[in-house]
């Protein structure tokens, strides 16, 4: 049986000096071949000194809420003092504590003595972090909150917060934006797409991209993605990648285990 091939479009963070993720070199000595093709790249954020006011101010704060591995990543980037006993911690899914507690491992800080809260079910999502919560305060009035993240995103955890009584601040720490159309990156597509392979797709703004990709190539979207394989992590993007047109789509966790079955 020849070996899968996968299609890894996860954001690439150049301050994260990371050139592969820990999931693709597991998939990778599994025997998969892994194609790196980023639909989504992390820039610093537009109002880089509002962002950093709200980081160095986290001891105002009972609760922060780094709402992905990048945010993950930026905040704690620009955080130079330890975290905050007194601010609990909310993450979205397994990555962003991996990430969490890795990074602050590495900056000699010990996550066990911070209130760590995590969705960790496959395909976590605000809604499922919101539930574990609930196991913080019965009682969110007055309760200050932030919010880290990249620009846009689903305001559903902040509203959620604010109807409970909490002061909500969102901050954006970095920009999300979509590989630039030219010749190499307009090339490289074309060669993924040839090799059927599985794209990994982790949020519909990847597929957004994805689709001005197709189209800046002279493709039809629909046509060129029929023929191709989602592999994503929650219902509300498998969704969005039948709308994009993928042929088939499959929820699978994001982690080597799930994925290597899923693949073969």
């Amino acid at each position: 049986m020849d070996a899968p091939h996968y299609v890894s479009t996860r954001a690439r963070d150049p301050g994260s000096g990371e050139e592969a993720s820990a999931l693709e070199l597991e998939l990778a000595a599994a025997g998969v071949r892994v194609h790196p093709f980023a639909l989504i790249h992390v820039l610093p954020a537009a109002d880089p000194q509002a962002a950093q006011r709200a980081v160095d101010a986290l001891e105002e704060f009972q609760l922060a809420v780094p709402v992905s591995p990048s945010a993950v990543r930026a905040l704690l980037r620009m955080r130079g003092a330890a975290w905050p006993a007194a601010c609990a911690v909310g993450l979205i899914g397994r990555a962003s504590r991996e990430t969490f507690e890795t990074a602050l491992r590495e900056r000699g800080e010990d996550a066990q003595r911070l209130r760590l809260l995590c969705a960790q079910q496959a395909g976590a999502d605000s809604e499922a972090l919101w539930q574990e919560l609930q196991a913080l305060r019965a009682r969110w009035q007055g309760v200050r909150v932030l919010i880290l993240r990249g620009d846009g995103g689903r305001d559903w955890l902040a509203a959620t917060l604010r109807g409970a009584g909490a002061e909500v601040e969102v901050v954006e720490l970095y920009r999300r934006v979509a590989p630039d159309p030219d010749a190499a990156t307009l090339g490289r597509l074309r060669e993924l797409l040839d090799l059927r392979a599985a794209w990994q797709i982790g949020a519909a703004s990847a597929l957004d991209h994805l689709c001005g990709l197709l189209r800046a190539a002279r493709l039809d979207p629909r046509r060129e993605l029929a023929a191709q394989r989602a592999l994503v992590h929650h219902a509300r993007v498998a969704e969005a990648a039948r709308r994009a047109g993928f042929g088939r789509v499959d929820v699978v966790e994001f982690r080597a285990g799930a994925l290597l079955r899923a693949l073969r």
